[in-house]
């Protein structure tokens, strides 16, 4: 009789694999980590190809609905490699009792990091630069001092957090809006979202994807923010309404952007986005560095282990 089935379908974990392999072999449990391609995730029906044996996954941006939990009937548990929960339905889960753990904590130093480049690269134009000195150019772009001038963070969890000690590093105000924190560290005003918009220079999103933040941050928040203010979006996609905010871009409501992840991942070839010169385009991996994915996979076994050891 075959064993029973462990799933790795998140790639950067796949990677990690060979390090991990035998602590779950020694439970006695088969591990199999299929080929991703030039996908970034599975469909639910690609994975109910392993259902007879599949008893627990480490999913990354994988489908996981009610399809998924009604037709795996042998799964056990569910760990989302990283922080997004959004791709799992976790009423189907609970529905189907399947407990669903995501890494949380593992990526705050990585994202905050990655929100600060983007900041960098919008007021001093380091990418522009970059291509036109490539070109045989010179040029002397203007930039913005970061010191004196107003951060405002949109969910105040590890990211958020970590983010703020970047910008109090910076001589930055601080200002936080994130409904579930009573209490923030010397230096950082919790605020209201539209006080926050009104406020703030640079706009971070760093709060979860749920059914209260999906376009969390549409025309009417939009209109609120200074025509000199930058939205960063190192968050999830869908938190922005795309549309509105290209129209604020295109008609100078704000004055720039930098986004890591996009509504439709990944961004597609006729994105407006792709032509405006004030945004600077990431690929949704602000998360990923050598450290950090070694973080997020020891994390994930472990959980792995603990849940399917129960």
């Amino acid at each position: 009789m075959s064993a029973p089935l462990v799933l790795v379908t998140c790639r950067q974990m796949q990677v990690e694999l060979p390090l991990h392999r035998e602590r779950i072999e020694d439970l006695g449990f088969e591990v199999l980590a299929p080929d991703l391609g030039t996908r970034q995730q599975f469909t639910a029906a690609e994975l109910l190809e392993y259902r007879d044996r599949l008893v627990g996954i480490i999913a990354g941006d994988d489908h996981l609905d009610r399809e998924f939990f009604a037709g795996a009937s042998k799964l056990r548990t569910v760990i989302r490699w990283g922080i997004g929960m959004d791709s799992v339905d976790h009423e189907a889960a609970r529905d189907h009792g399947v407990p669903v753990r995501n890494t949380p904590g593992v990526f705050g130093f990585e994202v905050a990091d990655s929100a600060f480049g983007y900041i960098l690269n919008l007021v001093r134009g380091y990418i522009a630069v970059d291509a036109a000195v490539r070109r045989g150019e010179w040029p002397k772009i203007e930039g913005v001092t970061l010191a004196g001038t107003t951060l405002g963070i949109v969910g105040f969890g590890a990211i958020g957090q970590q983010i703020a000690k970047r910008g109090l590093g910076f001589d930055m105000s601080v200002v936080a809006f994130d409904p579930f924190i009573d209490a923030a560290p010397a230096g950082v005003a919790l605020v209201d979202l539209d006080t926050l918009m009104a406020a703030s220079r640079f706009i971070v999103l760093a709060c979860p994807l749920t059914p209260k933040t999906f376009h969390l941050i549409d025309a009417a928040r939009l209109s609120l923010a200074r025509p000199d203010s930058y939205v960063i979006n190192v968050a999830r996609g869908p938190v922005v309404l795309e549309a509105d905010l290209i129209d604020a871009l295109r008609h100078g409501r704000i004055a720039g952007a930098a986004l890591d992840v996009f509504e439709v991942e990944p961004l597609p070839t006729d994105s407006e986005l792709r032509a405006l010169p004030n945004v600077v385009l990431g690929a949704h991996n602000a998360s990923n560095t050598r450290e950090g994915v070694i973080r997020a996979s020891k994390t994930a076994v472990d959980f792995l282990v603990e849940e399917l050891s129960k």
